[in-house]
């Protein structure tokens, strides 16, 4: 009974709310890492909020700890894309662009239709000094994502990444 109290307490403060990345809500990151932590409590194996509390550690800029819940999902599931996206997301943070674009690929291959993944192969070619496979990818996701709001997602992903 109290496990349903409290996925129906969490399930109140997400409310309204779905955002890139694996917002669970407009409060702050940290209250998000704790609502995810507090659903993986009541299922340790729940693989899309440790791809969504992977998240919120990268946009806290904790990405140790967001490496060690990505590796966990991947451990058991080779090919999640959350995981391998993210996993492309964290190594483009670090600079890695190599290591990046390896994840990207395997990501890419399970799903080409997700525009932020073409946002994420973008970021790596630019590292890479790849402007021409960058302003292709960046077409792309522009494609996937249309109008006034995909542009706005598509910046505010550049934006995510890009900050150090």
């Amino acid at each position: 009974m109290q496990k349903l109290l409290f996925a129906l307490f969490l399930l109140a403060m997400s409310a309204g709310s779905a955002a890139a990345h694996g917002d669970i809500s407009k409060l702050p990151d940290s209250v998000q890492i704790m609502q995810y932590k507090m659903l993986l409590y009541m299922d340790a194996n729940d693989a899309e909020t440790k791809n969504n509390l992977a998240m919120a550690y990268v946009r806290t800029k904790q990405l140790d700890l967001a490496v060690q819940e990505l590796e966990g999902v991947l451990k058991k599931d080779t090919s999640n894309f959350d995981a391998l996206d993210g996993m492309g997301i964290i190594l483009l943070k670090q600079k890695k662009a190599d290591e990046a674009l390896k994840y990207l690929e395997r990501a890419l291959a399970i799903n080409d239709k997700d525009a932020m993944l073409h946002v994420h192969f973008s970021l790596v070619h630019e590292q890479l000094k790849q402007a021409e496979q960058a302003t292709a990818a960046l077409k792309k996701a522009g494609e996937l994502a249309p109008g006034p709001e995909g542009a706005a997602a598509v910046q505010n992903e550049i934006k995510l990444i890009s900050q150090s």
